[in-house]
């Protein structure tokens, strides 16, 4: 969670973490379509991020921030282009994951881009997946090869396929072993976790 100047100071553009800043052309605030539609295209088809908007990088790869003179221009310029079907395939953002943070009389916005779901891949820029669709590799965002895409629009299928209730199955058929594995490994990843409170 970001909210203090040495928050700001300790980070690093990684996997998970993009900055931009976010200023436009007459330095009072404008989203930077191209790059950052990008971004959110390369978080939800790869784990999932947050970009901070109104950070910049400097020189030494340190972050400082700039912040955002217009921030409701900014959140506009947002959230019409997540209903926008020719900016963004599909709006994956819910209310909570976007916050206004001031941080030494300076605003910023901290946007959290889940990871989608298989039956949503790909996210993609513009109308054509084929020329669209970003991944997240280190701390870039990596244009999708063909191939990439066609497994992601297969798994949309497969995705539908795992939701179906199969017939003249029981508990019975299912591994026990498999499932305690599976639970631990649940527990360990994520140990809040609505799941873990079932029974056994």
């Amino acid at each position: 969670m970001i909210k203090t100047l040495e928050d700001i100071q300790l980070l690093n553009e990684n996997i998970e973490l993009e900055c931009k800043l976010a200023n436009g052309r007459d330095g009072k605030g404008e989203l930077p379509k191209k790059t950052f539609w990008e971004t959110y295209s390369a978080f939800a088809n790869t784990n999932g991020g947050v970009i901070l908007l109104g950070v910049k990088e400097t020189k030494d790869h340190t972050f400082e921030v700039e912040g955002i003179n217009d921030i409701q221009k900014v959140l506009d310029e947002f959230y019409s282009g997540l209903e926008n079907r020719h900016t963004i395939s599909a709006n994956i953002i819910n209310e909570k994951d976007v916050e206004v943070i001031t941080i030494d009389s300076k605003t910023i916005i901290s946007i959290k881009v889940s990871r989608a779901p298989r039956h949503i891949k790909p996210v993609y820029r513009t109308s054509n997946p084929m020329d669209g669709t970003y991944q997240r590799v280190h701390s870039s965002d990596s244009l999708c090869s063909a191939d990439i895409v066609k497994r992601m629009l297969a798994e949309q299928i497969e995705d539908s396929r795992d939701n179906r209730i199969l017939k003249g199955f029981d508990f019975s058929d299912i591994d026990i072993d498999s499932l305690n594995a599976y639970r631990n490994m649940l527990s360990a990843h994520k140990p809040e976790h609505p799941y873990n409170e079932y029974d056994p």
